[in-house]
């Protein structure tokens, strides 16, 4: 009898785990909760500020201990201290108002809510006796002061924001000039200016914009972007167009239909709270970074390890959306941690769930869109299978379609290394973003067998660097349980990634849309000429990779012979199934063959090379799943890969039913027999279902073409 206490998963607390696109900044600033004491709160001065609600409402704010205030308990909504308060007209001393053309541009001041404070900024004062103290010069002030207090104490920065002076984000420029970024405001939204819309860019680049790059017309604000070519907005290259944004008030959306109820909302939010503790979604966190994040790195893991340590207020300040997709996605991984293997390993909360949760606070956001938006769409594209042994249903297309035209409205198609008016760090997420999201399409796309939704025409962010990521920061002399990354792993895997997936890109270009696939598969003269430079890629790529990412690898082990867990194999399966894809379009025309090219010589022996070619091609995906070990099939594998078995299984049965000798059936015959025991014993052995959809596929192929294949292991 286990002596330990039972575990209850019903947390029956007023933490709040999430909240619905709480801020634009969303994980980019961490709330600095203040010290509570326990009883009911004493009377607060007016330097206090009211939540959103009982602002409009014009009540006292009642909080007993933390929000949520008695007034949103009561009607069932989010107690948000987002919201600025109303200005009130103040009459002019002076009396000389200026205005015109020789007015000065407006100052540019920040509301500075402690969740918009900078992580960094809190990681270095959280824990320190200091607190708010000395930061702005002023001895003073108490922690506990309100943003307008700091605002008014500050007034040596550029701008008199306090933001200024103590996000370390905005001081990555040289000199006075400091950086916002642009997805950073409690109250609007980034929106990029295409070209053909009412808002035209080539209009507003000749409007007069302040010194922090900012007009407004009409209640909307634009802000434009430098480039080191193009320092004052307008671009050096004849007809470029300049890079626009609209900060759209989230105010404008409030009537933006179709949206979720506040009531659903709420009961969401209560759900998500009650799942887990605090150190329970802690380490869940600290799970999606350990197996999934260096294979996807689409967030920005210095934002939430905070001198070396995941910090509780991240559980507040992350979007709901993107925190219950970060949930759900690390519950596979939870029996490799120490306190989950022996709490909610027993009576874990659906992912479902989970991902239900995710799925309605990103309808509610989808009016105002986030970067965070963003990032949960595509860790819902990351999700298991609920039946293993069925496609995905078209709404996983559809989804795929509103990420890239999220992408496409937050800008990130443009190339933007060079800009100079953002910092660094979200020119690096903006740059990883956007390959997540072409590598989720492209990939779905081609086990969907549907077109993509990105054309080549519509980007020009270049290719990923090594500069573009974050450093890896896995501690490799850990003594905690078995499973630690490798360390170049963090550097490799989506950088390889994404050049592999812009091959496949070229490929299904080349072959795959419909008017490709007209010119081509009745041509098998130009299918092998536009193949030559495809080839060549993929071979290239190949050699490129390290030692360590060969595509046949043993087991990894620590320095104690503990197994580590791989997702590179993801990564390989990809490889064979792009080369599956080039030669399927060159097989094609063989099968339309005219008399005259079957008796050419020339035509002989080239089919006779893209056979061969399909076959190794064929050797090379079964010899891959004989190679599978325990460590890579528990590993982190994109989604995608489920349909990168299923189609291997269709090439495996398009060369057999194809064989032009007996010799060659009996060849392709024992591959298969080989891929198909292997797919048997990996589909029992795993809990994923990567290959259950396979597996029925090449099945139910053998059982329509009465093929008989060996049933017993290979060679016994």
């Amino acid at each position: 009898m286990d002596s330990q206490p039972q575990h209850s998963h019903t947390h029956n607390n007023n933490n709040n785990f999430a909240q619905p696109s709480l801020s634009p900044t969303d994980f980019y600033g961490l709330e600095l909760a203040p010290t509570i004491q326990p009883g009911p709160r004493s009377y607060k001065s007016r330097k206090y500020r009211p939540c959103d609600f009982c602002r409009a409402r014009q009540v006292a704010c009642k909080i007993d201990i933390t929000p949520p205030c008695q007034l949103c308990s009561s009607h069932g909504r989010q107690c948000t201290f987002v919201e600025r308060p109303k200005k009130k007209r103040r009459p002019n001393a002076t009396n000389g108002e200026t205005s015109g053309a020789g007015a000065s541009a407006p100052m540019q001041h920040f509301d500075v809510g402690t969740n918009q404070l900078s992580p960094g900024f809190i990681a270095q004062y959280n824990n320190h006796d200091s607190s708010f103290n000395g930061l702005t010069g002023h001895e003073g002030l108490e922690s506990q002061s309100s943003p307008n207090q700091l605002h008014q104490l500050n007034s040596n920065g550029q701008d008199g924001s306090p933001l200024y002076n103590m996000d370390p984000y905005l001081q990555m420029m040289t000199g006075v000039t400091r950086i916002r970024p642009l997805d950073s405001h409690t109250s609007r939204v980034a929106r990029f200016i295409g070209e053909t819309g009412e808002s035209n860019p080539y209009l507003l680049r000749h409007y007069n914009y302040d010194e922090n790059d900012e007009c407004t017309i009409s209640k909307l604000t634009y802000r434009r972007i430098k480039s080191t070519a193009n320092q004052n907005g307008v671009s050096n290259e004849r007809g470029e167009p300049p890079v626009v944004f609209m900060l759209a008030d989230d105010s404008l959306a409030q009537k933006g239909e179709p949206r979720v109820e506040d009531e659903v909302l709420a009961k969401a939010r209560t759900d998500i709270s009650n799942m887990f503790t605090e150190q329970e979604a802690l380490r869940l966190i600290g799970l999606f970074f350990r197996f999934v994040y260096p294979y996807f790195p689409i967030l920005c893991k210095s934002e939430f390890f905070l001198n070396g340590s995941l910090s509780p207020t991240i559980l507040h300040t992350l979007p709901m959306s993107l925190l219950s997709a970060m949930y759900a996605t690390a519950l596979p991984f939870m029996l490799y941690d120490d306190l989950l293997a022996t709490t909610i390993v027993h009576s874990p909360p659906p992912a479902h769930q989970l991902f239900r949760i995710s799925w309605i606070s990103v309808m509610q956001e989808l009016h105002t869109p986030r970067l965070a938006t963003l990032q949960a769409c595509l860790l819902l594209l990351q999700r298991a299978p609920t039946n293993r042994f069925t496609t995905d249903t078209p709404w996983k297309t559809s989804l795929v379609g509103w990420s890239v035209s999220l992408a496409q409205t937050l800008g990130l198609t443009r190339e933007c290394s060079d800009w100079t008016t953002i910092p660094t760090f979200e020119i690096t997420l903006r740059k990883r973003l956007w390959y997540g999201t072409f590598i989720m399409d492209k990939w779905a796309s081609l086990g969907a067998g549907m077109p993509s939704h990105i054309r080549a025409d519509d980007f020009d962010v270049l290719p990923m660097t090594d500069q573009d990521l974050e450093q890896p920061s896995i501690d490799t002399t850990s003594t905690s349980m078995p499973g630690f990354l490798e360390p170049e792993i963090d550097t490799n895997h989506f950088r390889l990634l994404s050049e592999l997936t812009l091959i496949l890109s070229d490929i299904m270009d080349s072959y795959y849309t419909l008017g490709a696939s007209r010119r081509t598969s009745k041509d098998f003269n130009h299918s092998l000429e536009l193949a030559r430079p495809l080839r060549n890629r993929l071979k290239a790529w190949n050699d490129s990779l390290p030692p360590t990412m060969a595509l046949r690898q043993p087991d990894r082990v620590d320095s104690r012979g503990l197994t580590r867990l791989s997702g590179n194999s993801s990564l390989s399966l990809a490889y064979i199934v792009a080369t599956m894809t080039l030669f399927r379009a060159l097989m094609r025309p063989l099968e339309n063959l005219t008399q005259g090219e079957e008796e050419d010589q020339r035509m002989t022996m080239s089919r006779s090379a893209v056979r061969t070619g399909a076959k190794e091609c064929a050797k090379e995906v079964v010899e891959f799943v004989e190679g599978l070990s325990r460590g890579a099939l528990d590993a982190f594998w994109h989604s995608w890969s489920r349909a990168n078995f299923a189609i291997a299984s269709s090439f495996l049965m398009q060369l057999l039913v194809t064989s032009e000798s007996e010799e060659e059936s009996r060849e392709i015959t024992d591959l298969v027999t080989r891929w198909r025991w292997h797919m048997r014993l990996s589909s029992n052995t795993s809990s994923n279902g990567l290959m259950s959809l396979g597996l029925l596929r090449l099945d139910g192929l053998l059982l329509e073409n009465g093929q008989q294949v060996q049933q017993q292991p290979p060679g016994g």
